[in-house]
């Protein structure tokens, strides 16, 4: 202690460290410490100090010396577990060293005996070699990071590039996509993934890469080896400890393990980075040395989750080396069934998931096409996958072998990681070779397997208690079969390809074969060496893997060897089947049927198929004649004989056919012993009888052995007979019939199984399906919940009907074709349980039978004409699937694609058959690029598609009729077509006597039922009875045409021999003797008599006539029913000879009679339809909406709401919406919707671009107006402020009482000294004069005849200076002299009028100190007008408020009643319509009528103050020539610029008069009326949020706010007109500015009008501030906006002035020169160009520019974003000053407009002048900005702009102008600029034109105030800000509403990066609006699902942009009684569509 003190006290000036250096000191200190520790450690081993002194160099030196102690050396330089278990204990102390420094220093010692120099060094260099040279890319991938596909260069679907790769890559015209990742590696360059043409510029492939150096590798290799080693000893030591778990230093050694393994694979990182020579020469070292792949492919297990995603990643970094893939793909494989049995072991994917490994590898393994086979045959690949998956079924199966779903449920994604592993091997097209061929055993195993799954999930009806709780995992089966059936696609697939074998890849076969006898020991020793004679493994040995590859000679030789070689996987299936029968429990009755034929069919059917493979190979018969076996039945013997021309007994064409099958007679002795005796079920002779009852046993719908059996049934056909098969094939099977091929197809592929056994028990579990399917659909089923209901519409589906209900279908008809036809159909009644259906009981009925029944006709009739898989080519099939799709609603070319099969999806004439079928419509507004089914393809609609549902039928139907005019129920009936020849015997099926009773048996039920009694048969069944019944005909004349009735007993058709055959039905009144056609023909006279009056209701369905061309075609095919129809119905025989000889079933009666009936029923109809046309005319008459119809609809409707306003007499009343009480004399008020708005300062700033747009930082998007930074030295007096002193003060209030006293009225001279006490209280010497009580007040009226006095004034004023010429010098001099008359007496006498007309409040508020006080708060008073332009009048945060509305009325009391139970309603959380979309705080709500937004009301005036709401009848104010004409143009601008100097004047000097004045009462500020105070009460809250002060002050001016608002929703109105509504171009046309007037709500705009007009004089306060503005707007016009501040003037002059066209036009005349002053002082701020550079010289614009250029901080407030320097001056001036012509007219347009009622018509003009109203008609130009404005200037009588710059007038006036301006501004600093805007249409953001550009861009830009990468990127359409949906606290300021709020006054645009969609937000609430990016075919992609490139829709874009502009003007923007059909979807809910438009501004 004693030297610590003296050490401390000897330096007592030592300065002191801040904390921040001393952690810097103490790091470098403890670096040094580290680097000491290191060579301490050197030390110990026995590095010479004197080597160390040197450091690292010494080292190296050292080394090459030594050599041989590398190892020692790599051990001594990391640090010791204690070390870094010290260093972790101290890593949270700075000043101590830490884990990453310490392992730092180490690895930069090793790195620098690694390279024997210094590392950076020799990395750079390596770089430098490397630049150009990098043969593959593998950059890693993160989360939803982007990533390309593109088909046409990849070699399988997992193969993704990089960005950078594609974006330096060719595929232009390449089938490409994006993609979101989920980890994994960039495949550029890789060979085996990626093809050499689609390689990006920079990877060349992996032979590019260069072997390292071998200077750098021989130095290298050492050292890395040793550190390797002890790599791997450290990560070995942490897995024991993790095993064993022996003491708590566990936890420690995993940390230490955990450290080490960071920093070794960060500088392994950092290597492969630099060279891929070194990644190369380090994957190689990693693979050397032995175990250490093994180590780490486990060390996940023990690793914390961070390290082992670093390891991952180094790991896939290096799978770019072929070699290392090789190596680390054992390792993985050994790995693999570890993590499966743990798993398993746990029961549950918790395991699995924390286990990242597998998902992350396998993908990238079994893909590789020169990989994976490889591992097949050595790692034995596809038995390991096997295996593991039946240790997870093995562990989840119940009692019986199935599949436990409930506990299975719990290892899901560990079964999809293994099937979908197994997918990925089997997708190589060698492996399910080898499989079938080479590895049979796989293939039992797999079989094995599927029995698991077979039958799993079952189901039983509940008939008691209805089940509440449902099965989460329920669809876990159907997805487990999904990928099970894509497994089979696969393996059957390459069972297939045995013929084409000697072409396989080298890479399998060749390997295969030259270790055949290899493979054969390997295989026995894993599963166990049996003998021939008790194992079928045999057949799997050296002659069957040989024998498969065979070749034909003869022409059909190639199909019979595919049906060879596919034999044995058929019997596999066969066999598997049969045994799955014999466990199944719900084949109770099959148990029996086996135990009585066991004795009697094993042995017999061994020598059966010995016998039929011998005779095979010699051409024999195939399958024996089952005649020896037949039952007792004489029928089936009958029905037997008549097999042979279906394919059960046929035979070869002599012995030249012989084939070698690649069996002989001792493998069939020995090796099949087993299996033969295992068919004992399916080669039973007999039909069985099964009993099962769907309805009360269990029922399931996963069976993949059956569909496998039916996929290679189907392949089969397929292939010998389909549009694959040889031609050789086609020519025999359609011209021998006798052929081996044709005839022997089942022969061949079933050999051994007999027809009836094999038909019998395989077509039970279908059938069974199919009647589940049919109860459901019933009703049966409810009490089993979702469940079944969900299976059901699982089953049907397109995404597996494919490999579930298709090939059920066709297994069903591969049935039919061999099972006796009676037996069979009688099989599916049983099913149905519809056995009692033929008794002929007309009481039998049930509630869920006549479903029953007609699914029962719907699968017959399906068995016996679908074509699938039988028939139709694979252009048939697509084109039927399409119909089929196109049929229910048009269609999108995605969801065309996603409603197809898979394998018809991928046809490569999908395209040009989608042309043809369907007609393209291109996108239109909003709607999508559709397809629509062409007329003619109407005809070849499928009735019974597999697929139909009952709702898309009914559609289809409809559509149908609507289309064709024609019932499809008479049209589409089913017909018998062509189809393959093994499956010919589906038409005994059709023509058999159990489908006749059937038949008869509906018509029984349907002809004899009562009316008051439940049918059996109702209209549904008896349609789709004769619907099979017409089949059946038609399959009967096929069969008669071509000769082929020999397949029925007695060679005739059951169907025609007993149509005639009576039956008993036991009525005795007559009827009781019934036979088929009896019962057709007593139904066709029935319903010909009761069709007669409802052909229109029916749909054009005739019945009758439909079953009188059934009798008909019965006469034509049998002469018998010819014989028996004479008698029944003489009528319908006689007719047979004009009828078509064909009988086609299509035309439903005879022309005449249908033509009649047709005729009568559309005469009733159109009657009918003119009455409600009538009535729906009478009905538009009173509501005539003229609402345009928006983008999506077709200029259809004409606009007739000014023609129907012509026609009408007179206003129609308006009534309440809410009572509708029409007799009410309450005055109504209209429900309006006012909303803040930004519109002018968005378009002032112009569009932002997406590739200008840069934020950094906590930059914050100002979206108010641009604030200016002037210098003070411009304006010395900008921010100075005087003191008055007290005598001056006193002087000044001694003045203004002196003057005013002498002046004022009594009343106002005492209010006026009383304010004067109360705020000069200090004033003590103040004297007060007595006022006269005596003296009389003027009785002066007030309101309108104030008006008129006023107006009267001014009037004669100007026409005394127009007289006096002395006088209109002075005019001229106005703006000089005004300056001097502002102390005169009337402004005092003014001021002390307005002190008195707020002395109330100064009396209640007399403290300055409250009033300061007061600013304090929310927002201050001096707040109010700092942000707003050119220091004007109008709401703090934005730039005005816009009113509109939907045109409904209600009274305030019944407003009231509604709003307040809305709110009673949302204070009590009770869900109300529009909860979602309104605020009811804010006083929002919906209109009751048209759900439009609304938050006030506007009152109505009455209806007499309409009438007279006309403009006022004004004398002439110029003086008329001769013709009492103005001036001419050339010779009357100067007079109308002297005029309107006049009319300035004037109302300067009326307004500053004493007597004028004197005269005017000083009135209270009265009440509004309790309609308006709601209205005035929400403007006041608007214009000044959060600020009760100013906003309850009665100061404010309400009829000024009004006024503005008016003002602002004008100017508004023009700027939504400019934008077109379908593309991005300016509309110039006045046509559509007086449209968008008309559209905007102008009833409301009149209607405000009005009332300011009624209002602003009654108020004194108003009247004084306007006396007082124009004072000052004669002084300083050039200070402001003119395109703004002439409506502005129109108020504060009056509206009788500005609705004369004398007073207007001079006006005009004055702000538009002011207007070409702005423009010039814009342009040379824009082009710095001498005077002499122009072509004007001496004038106006000379003039300006010299002012300007000698005060050139004028040039700072005069801006234009939209200038163009290629245009002249005189140009730019024209499209500057176009805007404000505009405005002219529109305002002109409104103050001579009023509307008699929101629908009642258009505007009514007041024509005034009907000249100047003759030329705004004619306005109406042609788009062209020269010729509008050439228009404007015509209709406005402005001269050329030449003659205004060289006019005197307009130069003088200018200058002045100018000089006051120059004053006011050094005096007073602008808070803004002017902005100067041409006619340009408001704009969003421009966007990129193609989509990916603007997702690479921002999908991963991070947040500029957290940092972090945003999940949903929002990005800002109107400033260009990234965003985000959500909310999160470190960046609130980024949320889409708060932004909105400052950036677009509480609305915004944004475009959702991730989803494509627009995000619409207005305040809290949110709406989406459809892409602006569309695909090649005009459709959307949300969220990328497709990934396809998308391209900017520039119309799409431009609705957007002028819905965001104006559509908030538009009727239809809130509440249009005519929806919009702009599909939106809410956030949380659907909300009424208008609402969309109610977002706008």
């Amino acid at each position: 202690m004693e030297i610590d003190s003296s050490s401390s006290s000897s330096e007592p000036n030592t300065p002191l460290l801040s904390p921040k250096d001393r952690i810097l000191k103490n790091r470098s200190l403890c670096k040094l410490c580290q680097h000491f520790s290191v060579c301490q450690r050197l030390v110990l081993i026995g590095i010479p100090e004197e080597s160390l002194e040197h450091q690292e160099s010494g080292l190296i030196s050292y080394v090459k010396e030594n050599n041989l102690q590398i190892s020692e050396i790599v051990s001594a330089i990391l640090p010791t577990d204690v070390e870094v278990e010290a260093a972790m204990e101290a890593q949270t102390d700075p000043a101590r060293s830490s884990t990453d420094d310490l392992l730092h220093e180490s690895m930069t010692w090793l790195q620098w005996l690694m390279f024997e120099g210094d590392p950076d060094d020799v990395l750079q260099r390596l770089t430098m070699m490397n630049v150009g040279r990098r043969g593959v890319c593998g950059a890693v991938w993160g989360h939803n990071d982007i990533a390309y596909r593109c088909r046409t260069c990849e070699h399988d679907p997992t193969c993704a590039i990089c960005v950078p790769c594609f974006q330096n890559g060719n595929h232009s015209d390449h089938d490409y996509s994006i993609i979101y990742t989920g980890g994994g590696c960039c495949d550029c360059g890789d060979v085996t993934a990626w093809k050499r043409s689609g390689f990006c510029s920079k990877h060349k492939g992996a032979e590019q890469i260069q072997p390292l150096q071998e200077d750098v590798a021989n130095t290298l290799g050492p050292v890395l080896d040793c550190l390797l080693l002890c790599w791997k000893d450290k990560l070995l030591c942490a897995e024991i400890i993790h095993q064993a778990s022996v003491d708590d230093n566990v936890a420690d050694q995993r940390k230490v393990a955990d450290e080490l393994t960071s920093a070794v694979v960060e500088m392994l990182m950092e290597f492969c980075k630099c060279s891929e020579s070194l990644l190369s020469f380090v994957s190689n070292r990693v693979c050397s040395l032995v175990g250490l792949l093994d180590v780490l492919v486990m060390a996940e297990r023990f690793l914390s989750m961070d390290v082992v995603k670093k390891l991952q990643e180094l790991l896939l970094k290096l799978l770019s080396d072929p070699f290392f893939k090789y190596e680390f793909a054992k390792a993985f494989l050994r790995y693999y069934p570890a993590v499966v049995n743990e798993a398993v072991k746990q029961g549950k994917d918790s395991i699995f998931r924390k286990y990242t490994l597998l998902p992350t590898f396998s993908v990238q393994i079994f893909t590789v096409p020169t990989l994976t086979p490889r591992l097949v045959k050595e790692m034995d690949l596809l038995a390991m996958l096997l295996d593991c998956l039946s240790n997870i079924f093995s562990s989840c199966s119940r009692e019986d072998h199935r599949l436990q779903v409930s506990k299975w449920g719990n290892l899901y994604e560990t079964t999809h990681r293994v099937v979908e592993d197994i997918r990925f091997v089997m997708s190589h097209s060698t492996i399910p070779k080898y499989m079938t061929c080479d590895r049979r055993d796989i293939s039992r195993t797999w079989m094995k397997l599927l029995a698991f799954v077979q039958g799993m999930s079952p189901q039983k009806r509940e008939t008691n208690i209805h089940i509440e709780e449902e099965n989460e995992n329920m669809h876990l089966p159907f997805v487990l079969g999904h990928s099970i059936a894509n497994i089979h696609a696969l393996l059957v697939a390459g069972a297939f390809s045995m013929s084409n074998r000697e072409t396989e890849d080298e890479s399998v076969s060749t390997m295969y074969k030259q270790d055949i006898d290899e493979q054969d020991s390997v295989r026995h020793a894993k599963v166990g060496r049996l003998s021939q004679e008790s194992s079928v493994s045999s057949v799997t040995g050296r002659g069957i893997s040989f024998d498969c590859e065979m070749k034909s000679v003869e022409g059909n030789a190639d199909s019979l060897a595919v049906l060879t070689s596919i034999s044995w996987l058929m019997f596999e299936c066969l066999r598997a089947i049969e045994n799955w029968l014999k466990v199944d429990n719900t084949s109770g009755a099959l148990r029996s049927v086996l135990n009585s034929r066991a004795s009697n069919s094993s042995g017999g059917n061994f020598f059966q198929l010995k016998r039929t493979l011998s005779k095979f190979r010699k051409g024999k018969t195939i399958f024996k004649s089952p005649s020896n076996h037949m039952g007792s039945q004489e029928f089936h013997t009958k029905q037997l004989s008549s097999l042979a021309h279906y394919g059960v007994h046929q035979h070869l064409n002599g012995s030249n056919d012989t084939i070698s099958a690649g069996f002989d007679d001792r493998l069939v002795e020995g090796d099949y012993t087993n299996e033969i005796e295992a068919l004992t079920v399916l080669s039973l002779a007999d039909w069985p009888e099964i009993q099962y009852d769907v309805s009360s046993e269990e029922i399931s719908v996963h069976i993949p052995l059956h569909r496998l059996l039916s996929l290679v049934l189907q392949r089969a056909l397929k292939r010998c007979y389909g549009e694959s098969a040889s031609p050789d094939m086609r020519i025999i099977g359609s011209a021998d019939s006798s052929s081996a091929v044709y005839d022997d197809f089942f022969g061949h592929v079933l050999g051994g199984c007999h027809p009836y056994g094999f038909s019998a028990f395989v077509m039970e579990h279908p059938l069974r399906i199919r009647v589940f399917c049919s109860e459901v659909h019933a009703g049966m089923w409810r009490k089993n919940g979702d469940a079944a209901v969900l299976s059901y519409e699982w089953y049907r589906s397109v995404r597996w009907s494919e490999q579930g209900l298709e090939l059920d279908l066709f297994l069903l008809q591969c049935c039919a074709a061999l099972a006796p036809a009676d037996l069979y159909i009688t099989r599916i009644i049983e099913r149905f349980g519809l056995s009692s259906y033929l008794s002929l009981n007309l009481e039998g009925v049930t509630d869920y039978e006549a479903v029953l029944v007609q699914e029962m006709l719907n699968l017959v009739i399906q068995i016996v004409k679908e074509r699938r898989f039988c028939g139709l080519t694979t252009a048939q099939c697509l084109q039927r699937e399409l119909i089929y799709k196109l049929s229910t609603g048009n269609a999108t070319h995605s969801q065309l694609v996603k409603s197809l099969p898979r394998d018809l999806s991928k046809v490569d004439q999908f395209q040009q058959i989608l042309d043809t079928v369907a007609e393209y419509t291109y996108p239109s507004g909003i709607k999508q690029g559709m397809y629509k089914l062409r007329l003619a393809y109407w005809k070849e609609l499928d009735l019974y598609h597999p697929r139909w549902n009952s709702r898309d039928l009914q559609v289809a139907e409809e559509r149908y009729l609507r289309f064709c005019d024609v019932s499809a129920l008479t049209n589409q009936l089913p017909k018998w077509t062509k189809i393959y020849p093994p499956l010919n015997g589906l038409a005994r099926v059709a023509t058999c006597k159990t489908v006749l009773k059937i038949i008869r048996a509906v018509l029984f039920y349907a002809l004899f039922t009562d009316k008051l009694m439940a049918s059996r048969a109702p209209d549904g069944v008896l349609i789709t009875a004769l619907h099979l019944l017409s089949l059946a005909l038609d399959t009967s004349q096929r069969q008669i045409e071509c000769g082929d009735q020999s397949s029925h007993v007695d060679n005739s058709i059951p169907l025609l021999a007993f149509a005639g055959e009576e039956i008993s039905t036991g009525f005795n009144d007559g009827y009781d003797n019934q036979s088929l056609l009896s019962l057709l023909v007593s139904l066709m006279r029935i319903n010909k008599k009761e069709n007669m009056y409802n052909f229109v209701e029916s749909g054009g369905f005739d019945l009758s006539s439909m079953i009188k061309n059934l009798l008909q075609k019965f006469a034509e095919l049998h002469s018998g029913c010819l014989t028996k129809l004479q008698i029944l119905a003489p009528e319908v025989v006689n007719q047979l000879s004009h009828s078509r000889p064909s009988g086609n079933a299509n035309n439903g009666a005879s022309i005449s009679d249908s033509d009649k009936r047709k005729a009568k029923a559309r005469e009733r109809q159109a009657a009918i339809m003119e009455k409600m046309k009538a009535q729906q005319s009478k009905f538009m008459e009173n509501i005539n909406l003229t609402a345009d119809n928006g983008l999506n609809d077709s200029n259809d409707a004409e606009e007739s709401s000014s023609d129907i306003a012509n026609d009408l007499d007179g206003p129609e009343q308006v009534t309440c919406s809410l009572c509708h009480d029409a007799n009410s004399k309450t005055p109504v008020s209209f429900l309006i919707l006012l909303q803040k708005s930004r519109l002018m300062n968005l378009l002032d700033r112009g569009p932002p671009s997406w590739e200008k747009v840069h934020r950094s930082g906590k930059e914050q998007v100002s979206t108010s107006e641009d604030a200016l930074t002037v210098q003070s030295s411009a304006h010395p007096l900008s921010n100075s402020s005087e003191t008055i002193p007290s005598s001056q003060l006193m002087d000044l209030v001694q003045n203004a009482i002196n003057e005013f006293s002498s002046t004022g009225q009594p009343r106002e001279v005492d209010a006026f000294l009383e304010f004067i006490k109360i705020r000069f209280s200090s004033l003590n010497n103040l004297s007060f004069p007595q006022t006269s009580p005596d003296r009389s007040e003027p009785t002066t009226a007030s309101g309108d005849a104030f008006e008129e006095n006023m107006y009267t004034l001014i009037l004669n004023t100007m026409e005394n200076h127009l007289v006096q010429p002395n006088i209109l010098r002075k005019v001229e001099d106005f703006s000089a002299a005004g300056c001097s008359s502002d102390s005169g007496s009337n402004e005092s006498l003014l001021l002390g009028k307005y002190i008195v007309s707020i002395s109330d409040e100064i009396v209640n508020n007399p403290s300055p100190s409250e009033n300061a006080g007061s600013r304090s708060g929310k927002a201050q008073a001096g707040s109010v007008t700092s942000r707003l332009p050119y220091d004007g009048f109008g709401p703090s945060d934005c730039n005005g408020i816009y009113v509109s509305s939907c045109g409904h009325a209600v009274h305030q009391g019944c407003l009231d009643r509604y709003l307040s139970s809305l709110k009673e309603r949302y204070t009590r959380r009770i869900d109300f319509e529009g909860g979602h979309i309104v605020d009811p705080d804010q006083g929002e709500f919906l209109c009751p009528v048209c759900r439009g937004l609304a938050n006030s009301i506007l009152p109505d005036l009455p209806r007499e103050g309409v009438k007279d709401s006309g403009p006022l009848k004004t004398s002439n104010l110029l003086p008329a020539d001769a013709n009492n004409e103005l001036p001419s143009m050339s010779r009357g601008f100067e007079s109308l610029l002297r005029q309107s100097l006049s009319l300035l004047q004037a109302a300067a000097d009326v307004s500053g008069r004493n007597e004028f004045l004197e005269a005017f009462p000083v009135q209270r500020k009265g009440g509004m009326g309790t309609n308006l105070e709601s209205v005035v009460h929400l403007l006041r809250g608007m214009y000044f949020p959060g600020n009760d002060k100013i906003s309850g002050s009665s100061r404010l001016s309400d009829s000024m706010i009004m006024w503005d608002t008016l003002k602002y929703s004008l100017i508004s109105t023009e700027i939504a007109a400019r934008s077109e509504r379908t593309s991005s171009a300016t509309n110039y046309g006045l046509s559509a500015l007086y449209e968008e007037l008309r559209s905007s709500s102008g009833f409301i705009l009149s209607l405000l009008l009005k009332i300011v007009h009624s209002t602003r004089a009654q108020n004194s306060l108003d009247v004084l501030l306007r006396l007082r503005c124009i004072q000052q707007f004669a002084k300083s016009i050039c200070c402001a906006d003119t395109l703004n501040e002439l409506p502005s003037h129109a108020y504060r002059v009056g509206v009788p002035f500005m609705s004369s066209e004398r007073s207007f036009l001079p006006l005009v005349h004055m702000c538009y020169v002011v207007s070409i002053t702005q423009a010039v002082i814009t342009y040379s701020g824009k082009n710095e160009c001498g005077m002499d550079d122009l072509s004007y010289h001496d004038s106006l614009i000379t003039d300006i520019l010299k002012f300007v250029g000698e005060r050139g901080f004028l040039r700072q407030y005069f801006i234009s974003n939209y200038t163009d320097d290629s245009r002249d001056i005189k140009a730019t001036i024209r499209s500057l000053s176009f805007p404000f012509l505009r405005r002219c007219a529109l305002l002109w347009k409104l103050m001579n407009s009023s509307t008699l009622a929101p629908f009642s018509g258009a505007h009514v003009f007041h024509r005034s002048s009907q000249t100047f109203e003759d030329r705004m008609d004619y306005a109406y130009g042609t788009g062209e900005e020269s010729v509008e404005i050439d228009e404007l200037e015509k209709m406005f009588k402005i001269p050329p702009l030449d003659n205004i710059v060289n006019d005197e007038v307009s130069r003088s006036s200018v200058l002045k102008w100018l000089h006051h301006l120059a004053r006011e501004f050094e005096v007073r600093t602008p808070s803004g600029v002017l902005y100067s805007t041409p006619v340009v249409p408001f704009k969003l953001m421009i966007l990129p034109y193609l989509y990916q550009d603007l997702l690479q861009r921002y999908i991963k830009q991070k947040c500029i105030d957290c940092g972090s990468v945003q999940d949903e990127p929002a990005l800002c359409l109107l400033c260009g800000k990234l965003c985000s949906p959500s909310w999160k606290t470190c960046c609130r300021n980024n949320k889409c509403q708060t932004h909105a709020m400052t950036c677009g006054a509480g609305t915004g645009v944004f475009l959702l990066i991730r989803k494509t969609t627009i995000l619409l937000q207005r305040s809290a609430r949110q709406a989406r609006w459809p892409s602006p990016y569309l695909d090649a075919f005009g459709e959307e992609d949300i969220e990328m699902h497709r990934g396809k490139p998308l391209y900017l829709n520039e119309e799409r874009y431009a609705a957007l942009s002028h819905m965001r502009s104006g559509g908030c003007g538009r009727k239809e923007g809130f509440s249009s009684c005519e929806r919009p059909n702009y599909g939106v979807v809410e956030v949380d809910s659907q909300p009424p569509k208008s609402y969309l438009y109610s977002y706008c501004k």
